[in-house]
């Protein structure tokens, strides 16, 4: 369901309170999707009153049945995409192999492009709605220009402009739409989101902000809450690639909010995966490192998982490595082979196929339990981001 078109500035009194919190220097203000960071420098997240927050479990869709966790001020402005309602799937076999009792996969393929980024999309576009945004910039590799151009089939009267860099262009798909307009960039991701970000300016348009478009985060963290609910043992550990680690970050967040109404005992463990040809944050943190450094950065990154290749998380990485420590997680890097046997074991086994950067996150957990680091008994949770489209390869 969409919500009615509005125009001007969201009305703090209208409908549920929604404040934005700085994580750095707790300044709190009322939320608005355009000011993603505080004076401070910090990052500005949703706040809910979580002593009145629920569940509604018989909910059709994820933004009904989670709406008290979600930046939206009325239950009319959430917006279904197809998003959501995946499987969390007990994978008893590939547990075998692995040596892990307690598998479970978050099967993020069945969504509507066949990307967890749906979930990220329908929560961004009902939130630009609900306040007056109706025409944004916006960059990615491919799964996020692809979720917001299949959105906007949804909403009438808003418009994208879509920017790409040259090598990306293949994983941008979607049938022509009068609201999406694609700019594409003779040159890789970062250059394309500088671009994007010129374009905002000289226009007087949005910039959605990507990691730091906290609507971004609360979509994908729907679903962390659904495989919470769905597991009959929480979580102990949980494997997910990165990239910005957008939803790393809203998957821990969803964790704090459970442990607070009551619904998870304990955080688990967050393992943030990285391919070894394109790995930044994994090289920080085995350096000790609190910070991206400038032998940490690939200028020209390249690797079989195309959806995480960001080779300079500058802006990103301290946030990920508070979660790391916080949690008595890490970061780990697994190479092209361990990829290619993760993923042809999920089809071997669970009949999942997926792409490369859902791979990484088996490849992980399978690494880690090589080694030692996973008890057998630990339940496990691996998030499957995403499968490939029609007509595109993720190598």
């Amino acid at each position: 369901m969409s919500g009615p078109r509005r125009t001007g500035a969201p009305n703090p009194g209208d409908g549920k309170d929604v404040r934005a919190v700085c994580v750095r220097c707790g300044t709190a203000r009322p939320y608005a999707v355009a000011e993603p960071r505080c004076a401070c420098g910090g990052l500005l997240d949703p706040e809910y009153d979580l002593a009145a927050a629920g569940v509604r479990q018989d909910a059709e869709t994820p933004s009904e049945r989670y709406f008290d966790l979600l930046p939206l001020r009325r239950p009319e402005s959430a917006l279904h995409i197809g998003d959501g309602n995946t499987p969390c799937v007990h994978a008893r076999v590939l547990g075998a192999r692995l040596g892990l009792d307690h598998l479970y996969l978050k099967d993020e393929t069945l969504n509507a492009t066949r990307t967890t980024k749906d979930r990220m999309a329908a929560c961004v576009l009902a939130v630009f709605q609900e306040q007056g945004v109706f025409e944004f910039v916006a960059s990615s590799t491919g799964n996020s220009s692809t979720s917001f151009a299949w959105g906007l089939r949804h909403i009438d009267g808003m418009k994208a402009h879509l920017f790409a860099g040259r090598d990306f262009l293949d994983r941008h798909q979607y049938t022509d739409h009068p609201g999406v307009e694609l700019h594409v960039i003779d040159d890789d991701f970062v250059a394309a989101a500088a671009a994007g970000r010129a374009f905002a300016a000289e226009h007087g348009l949005l910039f959605e902000g990507g990691f730091f478009n906290s609507a971004r985060r609360e979509g994908l963290k729907l679903a962390y809450l659904e495989a919470y609910d769905e597991m009959p043992l929480p979580p102990a550990v949980v494997f997910q690639a990165v990239s910005s680690g957008m939803g790393v970050y809203g998957a821990h967040k969803g964790a704090r909010e459970y442990r607070a109404m009551g619904r998870l005992p304990a955080l688990p463990r967050f393992v943030c995966v990285q391919q070894d040809s394109c790995a930044p944050m994994w090289h920080a943190a085995r350096d000790g490192s609190d910070r991206i450094r400038p032998q940490h950065i690939l200028r020209h990154p390249r690797g079989l998982a195309k959806a995480i290749l960001r080779g300079d998380p500058t802006n990103t990485y301290p946030y990920m490595r508070a979660i790391t420590d916080d949690t008595g997680g890490r970061f780990a890097a697994v190479s092209d082979d361990e990829m290619i046997r993760a993923r042809r074991w999920l089809a071997e086994d669970e009949g999942i196929e997926v792409c490369f950067a859902a791979a990484a996150a088996l490849a992980g957990a399978a690494q880690l339990a090589d080694r030692g680091e996973i008890g057998r008994d630990e339940p496990v949770l691996v998030n499957l981001t995403g499968g490939e489209r029609d007509g595109q390869a993720d190598d």
